[in-house]
Formats: C-alpha cells, sequence, structure tokens
C-alpha cells in the first residue's frame, strides 16, 4: 500500500496476504504452561494433525472456483466512510496453481489516505487465504490454551507466534501471530484471528477475523474475514481501517490461465468475438433514461458525476451495467438507468457486433 499524501500514513495491504483470511478471538500472548488436561507429546500430536491438513486444504482450494468480494474502507470523526476500495472477482486455477481472475466489479478507488498497488492484489486471499503458511511451520511456537465450544463443535484453542520475529526491513517474510481454533474430533482448524508480522514504524496491520465452513462436506474454506481497527503509528499518527471480504460460490474446477475484464466474453459463448471498444456512448444512446433519486440519495444529499461500464448486445441492449465509481446509493441508481439505455444495433466489417464502453451520469440532489 502506497502512502498517497505526506500528511498521511501508509497503511500496507502487502500485510493482508496472511490477513485477508485470519480469523476470531485474539487474546495477548505469553501465558506460560499448557492448562492441565493435555500433555505436551498430546499438544505436538494436535499440532502436526491440523498443519499437515492446512497443507491439504490449500492444495484441495487449487481445484476449486469461487468468488471474492473485497471491501477496504478508510473511516473517519463520527463513524462514516471516508474513502472506500471494492473489488469482486471470480477465481479459478490451472493444474500448476496460478490463479485465474475474472474481475466483476471493481469500480475507481476512494480512498485518499493510502493506495492499494498490485502487489497487494496478488496478496488479496487469491491462492493463499490460510493464516498459517504449512511450508512454515517450523518457524512457529504453538501454545495450547484451553478449550472451548462454538455452535455444536468443541475447539482447542491455540496462540500461535513466531519463534523469531522476522527482521522489520525484510517486510516480505510475513508470518502470523495470533489464535487458531481447532476441532476437537477431526484436528483441523475451523478459525483463526491475528495479523501479520513484522511492523514497521510506518507499516501498521489490523488484527483480522477470518470464519471458515465446511465445504463439500471435506474442507474447511475461509468463508468471511473482517477487520475493524485504528492503526496507531509510532509518530502519534492514525488511521481507522475497516476491510470485509467474503467468499462463496466455492465449486470444484479446472481452467486455464487468462484474466479478464468487466465486459470481455459476457453474454457470449465460446468462440464468440470480444465486444469493440466504444468509449463514451451518452451521445449514441437512442433513448437514454435519467437516474431517478431514491428515498436514500435523497436523505443522504449525494451528488457526482457516475461513470458506468456497459455491455451492448447485438440487438442494441444494454445487457450489463456496473457502476465504476461514487457512493452506493448513486451507483446503484445509475446502474438501473444504464440498463434501460437502448442503442442501435453496431456494425463493424459489415458483421452486427456487441460493443463496450461506459455512459456517464451527472447527478445532482
Amino acid at each position: 500500500m502506497k502512502n498517497q499524501a505526506s500528511t498521511f500514513r501508509p497503511f500496507s495491504v502487502a500485510g493482508f496476504a496472511l490477513l485477508l483470511i485470519a480469523s476470531v478471538a485474539f487474546n495477548v500472548l505469553g501465558q506460560s504452561a499448557n492448562p492441565a488436561g493435555i500433555s505436551t507429546t498430546e499438544t505436538d500430536r494436535i499440532v502436526r494433525a491440523f498443519t499437515t491438513k492446512e497443507t491439504q486444504f490449500r492444495n484441495a482450494l487449487n481445484q476449486y472456483s469461487f468468488k471474492r468480494d473485497a471491501l477496504i474502507q478508510t473511516i473517519g470523526m463520527g463513524g462514516q466512510v471516508t474513502g472506500e476500495y471494492h473489488r469482486v472477482s471470480n477465481f479459478t486455477f490451472d493444474d500448476s496453481g496460478n490463479r485465474f481472475e475474472k474481475i466483476s466489479y471493481f469500480p475507481m478507488s476512494t480512498m485518499v489516505e493510502v493506495s492499494v498497488t498490485a502487489a497487494d492484489i496478488e496478496d488479496l486471499g487469491g491462492i493463499n487465504p490460510f493464516a498459517l503458511d504449512p511450508s512454515k511451520v517450523d518457524k512457529y511456537n504453538f501454545r495450547y490454551v484451553g478449550k472451548e465450544k462454538i455452535d455444536e463443535l468443541n475447539l482447542y484453542v491455540f496462540d500461535v507466534s513466531p519463534k523469531v520475529m522476522p527482521e522489520a526491513k525484510n517486510i516480505k517474510e510475513r508470518l502470523f501471530l495470533g489464535r487458531v481454533w481447532v476441532d476437537d474430533q477431526d484436528l483441523l482448524i475451523v478459525k483463526t484471528r491475528g495479523k501479520g508480522v513484522p511492523e514497521t514504524k510506518n507499516n501498521k496491520f489490523p488484527i483480522v477475523e477470518t470464519y471458515r465452513e465446511q465445504i463439500d462436506g471435506r474442507y474447511w474454506f475461509p468463508t468471511y474475514s473482517y477487520a475493524d481497527e485504528e492503526l496507531i503509528f509510532d509518530n502519534g499518527g492514525s488511521l481507522h481501517i475497516r476491510m470485509k471480504v467474503k467468499y462463496s460460490d466455492f465449486a470444484p474446477a479446472r481452467a486455464t490461465l487468462k484474466v479478464t475484464e468487466i465486459g470481455e466474453d459476457e453474454g457470449g459463448t465460446a468462440g464468440e468475438a470480444k465486444p469493440i471498444e466504444g468509449g463514451l456512448l451518452n451521445s449514441k444512446a437512442l433513448t437514454l433514461p435519467q437516474p431517478k433519486l431514491s428515498e436514500e440519495a435523497k436523505r443522504q444529499k449525494q451528488s457526482g458525476k457516475i461513470r458506468v461500464r456497459v455491455l451492448i448486445d447485438e440487438n442494441g441492449k444494454v445487457v450489463s451495467a456496473v457502476a465504476q465509481n461514487g457512493p452506493a446509493v448513486l451507483r446503484e441508481i445509475a446502474q438501473e438507468a444504464a440498463k434501460q439505455a437502448t442503442f442501435a444495433p453496431t456494425k463493424q466489417d459489415g458483421i452486427i457486433v456487441r460493443v463496450t464502453g461506459e455512459l456517464v451520469y451527472d447527478i445532482r440532489n
């Protein structure tokens, strides 16, 4: 995450590499011996079991497609949202575990204090959405702290900390500091809560909670992550960050490596040509209904220019409309208006083709 202005302090979403999937109930580490009832030998057995299954789950995830909805916000005084980064994608993997991403919703970021880099996106939970990297298990201390029952599950609880804290200058090596909950029957992690380390004076990371759910009756995959924390920097500055990441629509899948953007291959069949780029389409519309202010938009007194990315089929009908910027209440009404627009069929080399482009609405309250 790069700093946007010298008056702000950088917040690194690169730390989300391990964070995006960390989960529920973090206590201060450092209690002494294991509670009575479990021997050191038994503790070691449990740790070996659940870390082995983490490897299996990571490998299994490489065989599944899923949807990720990632929302990161900066929060100002009084709890209002001051900036937002929102990206919705569908993921699958090739046989080598390479990520395949199709972006379905990605408006322009309105975050001023910080910016999300390409490297941050690579770490945003696409391939490695587990708190613990099984290949680095020998770098951790695991300390049993007791049992807990959540819903119908009886869980072992372990605090996890690096044996040696990575040097702050080696920020690329991210380790997990936090707590994990392990089912006492199947010996697998069902939730975690923690943060990425190391931190520096200018890079602080939030504590992230993650919940897992059983998929296909076999695997416990992360399905929801949440963080809401004011990060305090060494110079006294602070930044309030809120993050919500949802994972859904898990399904066994195989795929070849590919990334497509909004509008590409939508509404078509295999082998169908990509839509041509039409640019700004307002002047080309036969009918262009204007957005109707909702009661919520009126209440919030929101105004602004909203860009909507549209896909137009061979009949001149809008089949996809995704707002690219602006407050949620304005995006919604702009999208609805865009879907009602109509166009004359477009020909290229004598063939009627699909068109993608933008409609811009100046919404005033």
